[in-house]
């Protein structure tokens, strides 16, 4: 397991620099993910072998339930190569690529951003759901063309997010956001709503199973019906409070941040969003964690705003990399999401 916290170490040792080492650390360090992601073996992160299944199902004609791009990889993969191993290249290039390239144009905080991405996604993104990693990279991509309503470029990188990973569905509403933080107060208010609603039982989906679609009823039913053997959400762990922590700091200190980041209204209102989510379809968690979880990819370029409140840089970087090592630790020891990598 040391080779997590040597790469938290790295990251974290490069996240003080401001200078052009800031900019060539960022993409050193970014290819050293792709690489990490890609050459990992079998045991390493619980999803391995099921893609080798899809894999193997792929290769016999019978493609199951799984995206267009995945089916596409894989064939590819086959006839060049001859092996699986080219699917974890294509989707951890892919993965990460995006992220790097859309933290690059919204935050100057770039090695922070990757701090914040490795300790809080990258393991379970680009090491495990590696097609939702896909997706939720194009969805960092459609942040700025939703700020400067470039219509063109978000449906490219929506549709890009939805052939990767039909959760994906979820980014199409987000272009009616806006960056104006004066309806913000509308979206703080989410987080209780979402808990009211969890605890007082209001169940959206049985409505959603009288549709006439029928691949969207029947998805919602079989989702409904996996309800029945998934554990209890927990509202009290660690990391959906520290996300409202999170997001209410930023949420009270709106009028300093906007001043200085344009993105930030429209990103806690993505971030509220998401948090909502999580509670208010908790009843069905296959829905309630996946949805949240793509949603919630917007926190790589959203939490190192908290080094606009507080003071002291060194302080502020400080209080960023004390929250990522302490969700390291959950994510490793807590959710167990790896194993040893060697």
């Amino acid at each position: 397991m040391e080779v997590y916290f040597f790469l938290f170490i790295l990251i974290a040792a490069f996240s003080f620099s401001r200078n052009v080492t800031s900019r060539v650390s960022f993409f050193a360090i970014g290819i050293l993910l792709i690489l990490f992601a890609a050459m990992r073996g079998e045991g390493v992160d619980r999803d391995y072998h099921g893609y080798l299944e899809y894999y193997g199902y792929i290769l016999e004609s019978e493609f199951k339930n799984v995206e267009p791009t995945f089916i596409l990889i894989a064939s590819l993969a086959d006839r060049l190569f001859s092996s699986s191993l080219m699917i974890f290249f294509v989707y951890a290039f892919l993965g990460v690529g995006t992220k790097l390239y859309a933290i690059n144009q919204i935050t100057p905080h770039r090695n922070l951003a990757l701090l914040v991405y490795y300790s809080m996604f990258f393991m379970l993104l680009e090491m495990t759901q590696i097609r939702v990693g896909v997706a939720a990279g194009f969805l960092l991509l459609c942040i700025r063309p939703i700020l400067e309503r470039n219509l063109r470029r978000f449906l490219l990188f929506s549709c890009l997010a939805f052939v990767f990973h039909y959760s994906a569905i979820v980014i199409f509403p987000l272009y009616f956001l806006t960056g104006s933080s004066s309806s913000l107060k509308k979206y703080a208010w989410l987080v209780p709503i979402g808990l009211a609603m969890y605890y007082m039982g209001i169940d959206i989906f049985s409505s959603l199973k009288m549709l006439p679609i029928d691949l969207i009823r029947l998805k919602i039913e079989n989702y409904t019906e996996l309800a029945y053997f998934d554990s209890e959400i927990n509202f009290l762990n660690f990391p959906y409070v520290m996300r409202c922590c999170i997001a209410y700091a930023l949420y009270w200190h709106i009028d300093t941040l906007k001043r200085i980041n344009p993105y930030i209204s429209l990103l806690l209102k993505i971030y509220f969003l998401a948090l909502f989510i999580f509670a208010a379809f908790a009843s069905v968690p296959a829905i309630s964690s996946r949805t949240s979880e793509l949603l919630l990819i917007v926190e790589i370029v959203l939490l190192p705003n908290l080094v606009y409140l507080i003071k002291d840089r060194r302080m502020a970087i400080g209080t960023i990399i004390g929250i990522c090592f302490a969700y390291l630790l959950f994510s490793l020891f807590s959710a167990n999401l790896l194993g040893p990598y060697f």
